[in-house]
């Protein structure tokens, strides 16, 4: 009977998992980047659901589009054999071949000399983007040809007929078309439905890097002949484009470019980029692949009904989705023979929340559905968008619990608190998500609250305070508090400290003829210039101070700060015996440790205020910091200067050879390094081997 029972749970268990789809699957590829930018896994937001295509005798297809609940897949690179050069499959809701087009000019077969681009128009009519024919035809539901459109005339236009490449296209629900020329800078022409030029839509701008702000400089002072010479420098084309349900607007995608800028558009009607103030799209780390740096180079886009973006890279065939506001959720997909990966993606489409991807190398559509993980990301960000922040948590929170380093979910959770007027609670949530931008948001309005709260504790302090005050006025003045003076020490020094920070010329050239200065005031403010600089690192307020405490290396600021005072110092001493220099090897410590003072007071105002003040009021701190650096520095000058009795010019270029002479110093110490490291490998290679040649018997 339990063999029976055994057997039974057995056949139970392999039923089970016979019965879950083999293809519901991600690639376990999928990652988003952190605040740092460093890629991290998530899970995966998409699920391979179905592979379509398989056994259709596509050959190479190139484009696709998605009209009236049906695939159109554009099947090109037939033999003449086969009766016709490009057709068209049409695949039903189930992903099946439901029917076929072929192109037909006069009841004969159609010869396209490279077909590119496809796309239906809301009257069935069939574009067919003809690249190497430098024209667009136009076809009836059927497949007849009905019309083709060369290069329209224009004065705006000014290439030839023969440079004129069309390889996308597209229609609004006015009928206008818009056509993506190779090469073509300028935009995506738009032509009315009788080929007459309208002008064009989406112009670029040139990005301005340094390269190019150097060329503008140069060609200010070239010469004619020179001036013909110069490449232009021209604003990036097109590579995909494609226009949402509503037809309200157009996005664009562009190849690489130097920074990465402006890769996606999301045009309106005015041709303006309404996502102009996003810095960055496309992988943030370049990998390099025989030398050369590969970055991401978007081929495809689509925009789905919900808004959200999703854009093809086709140099690593990953999948990039963000929001309608152009923020990146994830990216998944990859290079590989797995199902959820590609070898050459050529087109990617939304159809509800699916997403399609065309192969043309595997000649296959991909199929994805939004995973547990993805769909709860995608419904935190719908509820918010439409105003519902109360219920926009729950998918969020879930997001989180399943993948606790993913850091736009705690934003999303953070934005609804926000919304609620939970400002504390947003708080939390924006520093688990490393949002300054929006804490700051949140910490003015909770300081407004907290500020509120305290408006009626603060006046009785104020009234507390002048009571007191005034008390105590009165008591001195009958004689029965007596007002002591507060003496520092007997020697004066540390006032003398002070009178130094105020008037820094006077106070230095005195200093060394009355002996006002002590080895242990110096070493205390030495010691404060590197405490102070701790504190600023590790507890500056969050939105000025992105860095984590826990990963703070307090090496590394003994380094920066001791020893770089310390290096400073003894390279000044040395520079002073071939410049003529008064001052010993302890003074000039002494008076550098005096001049560090306004720096040290300046980081401890800047941690305090840092913590109060919102990124809107960070030039207060900016200003702050500029007045005790420069005090500081001012200290360094005059501290040098009375110090070693040097004249102005001399001082300064006592302290350009000190400045040298530490990064040669640096220099000899990196090198002394690089061969320590040497030295140590060859000696453990030397070891290896012999401890080999023991163990062989040779």
């Amino acid at each position: 009977m339990k063999k029976c029972r055994a057997f039974l749970a057995i056949v139970l268990m392999l039923i089970l998992v016979l019965s879950i789809p083999a293809s519901a699957q991600g690639t376990g590829k999928s990652y988003v980047y952190n605040h740092n930018r460093i890629a991290q896994e998530i899970p995966d937001p998409y699920n391979v659901t179905k592979i379509a295509g398989q056994g259709l005798g596509m050959v190479k297809p190139v484009d696709m589009t998605i009209h009236n609940d049906e695939v159109y897949v554009l099947d090109t690179d037939h033999d003449a054999a086969d009766g016709y050069s490009a057709r068209i499959l049409i695949l039903n809701q189930d992903y099946q071949l439901d029917r076929e087009i072929f192109f037909k000019e006069g009841g004969e077969a159609y010869d396209f000399q490279e077909a590119k681009g496809l796309w239906v128009d809301e009257l069935d009519r069939i574009y067919v983007a003809d690249r190497s024919a430098h024209k667009l035809d136009v076809f009836d539901p059927q497949g007849n040809l009905t019309h083709s459109f060369g290069l329209p005339e224009s004065p705006m236009i000014t290439y030839t007929e023969e440079s004129y490449l069309p390889t996308k296209v597209l229609t609004d629900h006015l009928g206008v078309i818009y056509v993506q020329v190779e090469g073509d800078y300028r935009g995506f022409i738009m032509m009315d439905q009788n080929g007459e030029f309208l002008g064009y839509f989406g112009s670029n701008d040139v990005t301005r890097t340094a390269d190019v702000i150097a060329m503008q400089f140069w060609k200010i002072i070239m010469t004619d002949e020179q001036l013909q010479r110069v490449q232009l420098v021209l604003p990036m084309e097109y590579s995909n484009f494609c226009i949402d349900e509503a037809g309200a607007f157009i996005y664009g995608v562009r190849g690489s470019t130097e920074d990465m800028n402006e890769l996606i558009r999301k045009i309106n009607c005015k041709s303006k980029n309404v996502l102009d103030y996003k810095s960055t799209f496309g992988d943030y780390n370049l990998a390099r692949v025989g030398g050369q740096a590969k970055k991401t180079s978007f081929n495809a886009i689509t925009v789905d009904e919900d808004g959200f973006i999703t854009a093809f890279d086709s140099t690593w065939q990953r999948l990039f989705q963000y929001t309608p506001e152009g923020d990146l959720m994830y990216v998944f997909g990859g290079q590989g023979s797995q199902q959820g990966t590609f070898i050459n993606g050529v087109d990617v489409e939304s159809w509800g929340k699916q997403l399609l991807v065309l192969d043309s190398d595997y000649a296959t559509v991909t199929v994805m559905e939004p995973s547990t993980f993805g769909s709860n990301v995608r419904q935190g960000e719908i509820y918010y968008s439409q105003g519902d922040y109360q219920s926009s948590m729950a998918p969020f929170q879930a997001v989180v619990a399943e993948c606790m380093n993913y850091e736009f979910g705690y934003q999303g959770i953070g934005k609804a608190q926000y919304m609620q007027r939970d400002y504390e609670a947003a708080m939390d949530s924006f520093y688990l998500a490393h949002d300054q931008l929006d804490y700051s948001m949140a910490f003015k309005m909770y300081r407004g609250e907290v500020m509120r709260s305290l408006t009626l504790p603060f006046l009785i302090l104020i009234v507390l305070i002048a009571v007191i005050a005034i008390t105590v006025s009165i008591l001195r003045k009958k004689g029965i508090l007596k007002k002591k003076k507060l003496v520092l020490d007997e020697s004066g020094k540390v006032k003398y400290m002070f009178h130094t920070l105020l008037h820094p010329i006077e106070g230095y050239e005195e200093m060394r003829y009355n002996k006002k200065y002590s080895l242990a005031i110096a070493n205390i403010a030495i010691f404060f210039f590197f405490f102070s600089s701790v504190i600023m690192s590790m507890y500056s307020g969050f939105i000025f101070n992105g860095k984590n405490a826990q990963n703070y290396n307090v090496l590394i600021t003994i380094v920066s700060v001791l020893g770089g005072f310390t290096l400073f110092v003894l390279v000044n001493w040395l520079m002073a015996t071939f410049l003529e220099g008064k001052g010993k090897f302890k003074e000039v410590w002494i008076y550098l440790g005096y001049a560090t003072i306004p720096y040290s007071v300046t980081c401890f105002l800047y941690t305090l205020l840092s913590n109060l003040l919102t990124s809107e009021e960070s030039t207060f701190l900016w200003y702050l910091m500029i007045i005790g650096q420069g005090w500081a520095i001012v200290m360094v000058f005059f501290a040098l200067q009375g110090l070693h009795m040097y004249s102005f010019w001399r001082n300064i270029l006592s302290i350009l050879i000190t400045i040298l002479g530490m990064l040669a110093v640096i220099f000899i110490i990196f090198l002394m390094f690089n061969l320590f490291v040497q030295f140590f490998s060859f000696v453990e290679s030397i070891y290896t081997e012999s401890m080999y040649r023991f163990a062989v018997g040779f």
